[in-house]
């Protein structure tokens, strides 16, 4: 009988908590950034290889998509959805800081880290990502992505190994993809440093469930001669 009683007590105990938990955070943030975050994935998720036929019907009628909109229009419709969504977060940023998991919990404080890494503003807002996971807001991960991010967009080596660059190049009216990981700093080394990171695959099942490729070690030389070439 004592030991029912002392569960029944723990349970109240967590519940209790959740519910203090819950009461502390910002609701209505918390909605704002569901429908942001919501926003931000669904048009990429279109964009996945592996897309079931059904649920990509799903997408083009809630969204109201046409044939065309799949197509050749959906690179635009995002980017103008990237951009609407930066506003939103700009605001929210000069109002709360970074609304981190305290503030809205989770998954509704990645809503904000998915904007800006999707932004051309990704060096102004680092800092803002790099305090928000010192105080735990975020996990490191996130962190990590958006600094690799960074650096190859600086067209200096990833830390890593979290970002993969196509290019493509069009012959006798017939495009080709050339997607990689974009070059590591110590790729000898970057499986032991993302698992510290808090990373759940190696850099070769990444690659693979990430883009569908093998990973190959590019020098920093080989991926910008790459990029040159696409010009």
């Amino acid at each position: 009988m004592m030991r029912y009683l002392l569960m029944a007590i723990l349970f109240s105990v967590v519940m209790n908590g959740q519910k203090t938990e819950e009461r502390s955070q910002n609701i209505e943030l918390k909605k704002e950034l569901a429908q942001i975050y919501k926003d931000d994935q669904i048009y990429r998720e279109l964009m996945q290889p592996n897309i079931a036929p059904e649920r990509k019907a799903e997408i083009a009628k809630e969204k109201n998509l046409s044939p065309e909109d799949l197509g050749n229009g959906l690179i635009k419709i995002m980017d103008e959805q990237d951009q609407n969504n930066l506003v939103k977060v700009e605001k929210i940023i000069e109002k709360y800081g970074y609304p981190g998991k305290s503030m809205v919990g989770e998954p509704e404080s990645y809503a904000v880290w998915y904007v800006i890494q999707h932004s051309p503003k990704i060096e102004k807002y680092l800092p803002l990502i790099k305090k928000a996971t010192d105080e735990e807001e975020l996990p490191f991960r996130l962190y990590a992505m958006m600094l690799d991010r960074k650096l190859m967009y600086e067209n200096k080596e990833q830390i890593y190994g979290t970002q993969v660059r196509s290019v493509f190049s069009t012959k006798s009216g017939k495009t080709t993809t050339l997607s990689f990981v974009w070059p590591i700093k110590d790729p000898d080394h970057v499986n032991e440093l993302r698992k510290k990171s808090g990373f759940g695959k190696t850099i070769e099942d990444y690659a693979k469930d990430m883009a569908g490729i093998e990973y190959k070690k590019y020098t920093l030389k080989e991926a910008l001669e790459l990029l040159e070439k696409k010009k």
